[in-house]
């Protein structure tokens, strides 16, 4: 039953993107129609047909990086800005290929009609798609295993999370006998990091038998085995983790990368870069770049370059301290430097120079790499490889993600290296530079007792399970 139920799902996520392929088709065709009075000559539609093949595998491929198929995951206009930016992307392909294929044999027009046409389409449906799958989707009882400090936080990030449709019912914090019947109430089990290998198994045994989800909050085993390949010594089963960093040859790859992206990104933005820092100068009279002692690969220490941002000197009296929501050490200018992203242009510098990549772990101070290692398992492993511009942990999480969670998503980066995880990363970046909530600094922690009350709900000791419910 399961099964076909994944099966369902896979076929209905290959049918929603054929659908959005045929709308790119069909916004293309309407053009045409449109700038030829509505009754093209074949010689005027030519064009069209003879390259439907190119537009085609130019739409799979961005709707790839894109995973245009995630839906409920994310917001409205999250999923009107990844329309966009997709179509945007597409038309550009195709402008490209069409102008070295035929000599823009596209009327320009077409495109200006075309691109706002293909977005009314896929907007349209996908609004369709969110309804449908919330109107009949049930909503399913989670049950949370975890130690107290774990758990709570666990919970306030399904509780905030508006994209979960499922009600947290259970949470534990002690393993005993009595919780096997929670789990018989319950359709998905989180289970944290921190509950030990012998109860994590059998909990993840049961579960299977009795038809559950599980998901498991990754450790530095679990997500060690994330990439591992199967082998054989003998007739015997092996599971070969590959050790961390990158080979030569893949070294090679990504520096030519690297060169090639920071010179068109320094050519391309070196008009906004010199109005940036005309109006930097202007605002307050004080330095236009500001540079830092980062942490990159071996623990080299170098330079880090950004535009400022802050008040000059605004760590004189607090020492080293992350930024916050709402710090009032940035300024007005500086606000919007870093929810556009436009502060990292500098770093292209450092690209350049080999102190960075364009892909990889965000660089961290002294300081804090000295603090984190100490508190943080995964922390260490950062290092195997070049700091980046982007990563992982920058189109997965948030700014505010605490540093844990960062260093898991470094970690998986590192362990699921491959050119094409660093072109989705490039492209998935476009994405964030236009969500406020990505750039923002780092939130005051809420408390689960807070969210509890502010959602109306009601918790209550059965067991020592801590059950919540509707008022």
């Amino acid at each position: 039953m399961k099964n076909n139920i994944k099966k369902d799902g896979y076929m209905f996520k290959i049918l929603e993107e054929l659908i959005y392929i045929a709308c790119v088709l069909l916004g293309f065709y309407i053009a045409f129609l449109v700038r030829f009075n509505m009754n093209p000559s074949l010689f005027n539609i030519k064009p069209f047909y003879d390259n439907i093949h190119y537009i085609v595998i130019a739409s799979v491929v961005v709707f790839y990086l894109y995973n245009i198929v995630s839906t409920v995951k994310n917001t409205l206009f999250e999923n009107a800005l990844i329309i966009a930016i997709s179509l945007v992307l597409i038309n550009m392909i195709v402008i490209a290929v069409v102008f070295f294929d035929r000599g823009f044999s596209f009327p320009r027009s077409v495109f200006l009609l075309g691109l706002p046409i293909q977005f009314v389409f896929m907007f349209i449906i996908k609004i369709f798609i969110i309804k449908y799958i919330k109107h009949y989707r049930k909503s399913k009882n989670i049950m949370i295993i975890a130690s107290k400090k774990e758990a709570e936080r666990i919970a306030v990030k399904l509780l905030l999370d508006k994209s979960n449709l499922d009600n947290v019912r259970y949470i534990c914090n002690e393993i005993n006998d009595d919780i096997y019947m929670f789990i018989n109430s319950s359709d998905k089990i989180y289970i944290g990091d921190n509950v030990n290998n012998e109860d994590k198994l059998n909990i993840m045994k049961y579960c299977s038998i009795m038809n559950k989800d599980v998901y498991l909050i990754p450790g530095l085993f679990e997500i060690s085995m994330v990439n591992s390949k199967t082998t054989q010594i003998d007739d015997m089963l092996v599971l070969k983790i590959d050790r961390l960093g990158l080979s030569f040859e893949r070294r090679i790859v990504k520096r030519i990368i690297d060169i090639a992206v920071s010179l068109i990104g320094l050519i391309l933005t070196a008009p906004v870069l010199l109005l940036v820092s005309i109006a930097i100068k202007l605002f307050d009279n004080g330095p236009i770049f500001f540079r830092q002692e980062r942490i990159t690969e071996g623990n080299k220490v170098f330079d880090l370059y950004k535009l400022r941002t802050m008040v000059v000197d605004a760590e004189k009296h607090s020492g080293p301290v992350l930024a916050t929501d709402k710090d009032t050490r940035i300024t007005p200018l500086g606000r919007f430097l870093r929810s556009s992203r436009l502060d990292e242009i500098p770093q292209l510098l450092n690209v350049l120079k080999g102190d960075m990549s364009i892909v990889g772990p965000r660089p961290e101070r002294p300081y804090f790499v000295e603090k984190y290692n100490e508190e943080i398992e995964e922390f260490k492993y950062r290092v195997f490889v070049k700091a980046g511009i982007t990563g992982l942990a920058q189109i997965m999480g948030k700014y505010s993600t605490d540093a844990k969670n960062k260093a898991k998503y470094d970690l998986l980066y590192i362990m699921n290296y491959s050119l094409m995880l660093d072109i989705k990363i490039i492209f998935n970046t476009v994405k964030i530079m236009f969500m406020k909530e990505s750039s923002a600094g780092v939130a005051d922690d809420k408390r689960l007792e807070d969210i509890i009350k502010e959602l109306n709900l009601k918790t209550y000791e059965e067991l020592g399970v801590t059950k919540v419910d509707n008022i």
